[in-house]
């Protein structure tokens, strides 16, 4: 994958994990307590996660396969907390 390629497909997952996170976001803040912690750590995840996608978007390096590949295995791990938080806030009683 050349670096073109790279950037192209990490622009893609960054939007839809931004677009994921959005949509749980409002959730959060509705979300009992051990909901919250959760969505806390997973925000801490997401802004590693963000940092790596403008490093690889400025092409402030060359990226490399390894590169790519750290960033779409973060990637995939962020889906799969927010799939988790997603279903978590369905079956929560979101009062309280």
């Amino acid at each position: 994958m050349n670096e073109e390629e790279l950037k192209a497909e990490a622009k893609k997952l960054y939007e839809r994990i931004k677009t994921q996170r959005d949509e749980l976001k409002v959730q959060a803040y509705l979300a009992k307590a051990e909901l919250r912690d959760k969505w806390q750590e997973t925000e801490h995840d997401w802004e590693r996660f963000e940092a790596k996608a403008k490093t690889i978007g400025k092409g402030a390096q060359k990226a490399s396969e390894d590169i790519g590949k750290g960033f779409t295995l973060m990637g995939n791990q962020l889906q799969e907390a927010y799939k988790d938080l997603k279903q978590a806030f369905k079956s929560s009683d979101l009062t309280g």
